[in-house]
């Protein structure tokens, strides 16, 4: 029997290698393909358009975008937890201004003149888009835009994405698509204080404090205009006994799933103490689901803060561990009540025991410095010229690995 290690795997045909290609889900495992010989490296060539729609289809796993050590504003570095790494990136942004949100791997963000801009770090791609009204500034507070995510990615869909956002003081909703010049504004009656926002499939979710959870419908107007409208239908209502905050999320099977995070009010900032989470189950005709806690994440690891919240399968990424919930700071909670003098919470809560572990460890130093989001990897079309260049790829997202092809 021919021994393993003589194989010559330069020579695998391109067909076997293309099928290896559409089942490799990490991107950090594809560029590395890349770099394996030079037969590799030109097929991977080939198939980087093909890449592309995987890594935007396939939920990657995030990093975390930290300030320096020296917290200068201009300056930044990933923190890879798969390796417990933390290292700089080129990132040309600035820390001051407010980033309300992190999708698809771009970043949203608000200006000083109260414009929203998304910005994509790797690479550089920046859209500019019209302020969220604040009618005299009667809705405006320093965390204006609460949080903002995408339905598509702008890089792929240029002409077919939304961006939908909570803001202002009542928490209401907007959005706005492509190629708009204005927002689009729900106001309910009576007022509906909306926690989290989320694509899970092709819908839209919201919601607020504990586990109301809505269905955001967008409409075109009756009339002959292009506008649109927003409605909601509740799926799920019941109020808890404790402070918590919630976000939504899709399993890597599909499943609905909801995340309570249990608050403790102390002298210097809300504390997490505990997570619990439902599965929204489906079962009749009309839209309200049942909610049944589940004592385990089957092996997925959950992503929430400011970004919009995330599940993936540990299964296709060895170093992030199974039934773990990754968080970073509720900054707006401790805003709105001026508590924040505390250090920044964050960390990972083990789901099995019910535990607290260290991840990446904030300066106590830059607790004034915004919180440390999450930020999914991917390559857009402007990235697919640098597939040239696989290990300059690397390096853009703080993989510091160099072969010479």
């Amino acid at each position: 029997m021919e021994n393993s290690n003589s194989r010559d795997w330069t020579a695998l045909d391109y067909d076997v290698l293309g099928v290896i290609l559409n089942k490799m889900v990490s991107l950090y495992d594809y560029l590395q393909f890349n770099l394996v010989c030079k037969s590799w490296y030109f097929l991977a060539l080939r198939h980087k358009h093909e890449r592309s729609i995987i890594t935007s289809k396939v939920t990657q796993l995030p990093m975390l975008i930290v300030p320096s050590k020296d917290g200068l504003e201009k300056q930044h570095c990933l923190y890879d937890l798969t390796r417990n790494v933390v290292r700089p990136v080129d990132f040309k942004f600035c820390f001051n201004k407010r980033c309300c949100g992190s999708s698809f791997g771009w970043l949203i963000m608000r200006d000083e003149t109260l414009g929203i801009v998304l910005f994509n770090p790797f690479s550089g791609t920046v859209i500019y888009l019209p302020p969220v009204a604040t009618y005299d500034d009667i809705e405006w507070i320093p965390g204006h835009i609460i949080k903002a995510i995408l339905t598509k990615d702008p890089s792929l869909y240029p002409n077919d994405y939304m961006v939908v956002a909570i803001f202002g003081t009542y928490k209401r909703l907007c959005l706005i698509r492509a190629n708009d010049k204005t927002w689009t504004y729900y106001y309910p009656t009576p007022n509906i204080p909306f926690n989290d926002i989320n694509i899970c499939g092709d819908t839209l979710y919201a919601t607020e404090y504990y586990l109301n959870v809505w269905k955001v419908e967008v409409e075109n107007s009756e009339d002959e205009s292009s506008s649109i409208c927003i409605s909601v239908k509740m799926v799920h209502t019941i109020e808890m006994g404790h402070l918590v905050t919630s976000y939504i999320t899709e399993s890597s099977k599909g499943e609905l799933l909801v995340v309570l995070r249990i608050l403790d009010s102390g002298e210097e900032q809300f504390e997490t103490v505990d997570f619990e989470v439902y599965k929204l189950i489906h079962e009749n005709e009309d839209e309200m689901r049942r909610a049944v806690e589940v004592k385990s994440l089957d092996g997925d690891a959950i992503f929430i803060g400011d970004s919009q919240s995330i599940c993936v399968s540990t299964k296709e990424f060895p170093g992030c561990l199974p039934n773990r919930i990754y968080f970073t700071d509720n900054r707006y909670v401790n805003l709105v009540v001026g508590k924040l003098d505390g250090t920044q919470d964050l960390g990972t809560f083990n789901f099995e025991n019910g535990s607290f572990e260290d991840q990446y460890i904030a300066d106590p130093a830059q607790k004034n410095l915004p919180s440390p989001i999450w930020i999914i990897p991917t390559i857009c079309s402007k990235d697919l010229d640098y597939l040239d260049h696989p290990n300059y790829m690397l390096q853009r997202f703080g993989w510091m690995i160099k072969i010479n092809l």
